[in-house]
């Protein structure tokens, strides 16, 4: 299993290597600093469940092994517990994919990101 937390870490220094920047389109919050978005209570849920989205489009291959549960407290709703069947480089590297999608200049929108999240919930 890989640890939410050095999972997190890891995710922190590859969206401050490929200079990607959050925009959230709120007065006084304009950005969130990549240490917090990547946190297991903020978006590293949803950011795996689109890279788990996309990987398994891409290769036909099983899911990540998730463990997602309900928490109240987060700011999605969900806090990430483990990442139980893949490769943590894997992981990394679907997420950089789907950010990459998503990016307008190394800029991801919360809009942007929330529209993949509800298409890929469908």
């Amino acid at each position: 299993m890989t640890d939410p937390d050095d999972f997190a870490r890891a995710l922190q220094i590859m969206l401050d290597a490929r200079g990607y920047r959050f925009e959230t389109g709120i007065p006084g919050l304009e950005t969130i600093p990549s240490w917090r978005i990547s946190q297991p209570d903020m978006f590293l849920p949803v950011f795996l469940r689109l890279a788990e989205e996309l990987w398994r489009q891409d290769t036909a291959g099983s899911g990540f092994g998730l463990h997602i549960v309900p928490d109240e407290i987060s700011l999605t709703g969900h806090r990430l517990i483990g990442l139980f069947h893949v490769p943590a480089a894997i992981a990394l590297l679907a997420i950089d994919a789907v950010l990459q999608r998503l990016a307008d200049d190394h800029v991801i929108t919360l809009d942007a990101l929330a529209g993949e999240a509800m298409r890929v919930a469908g």
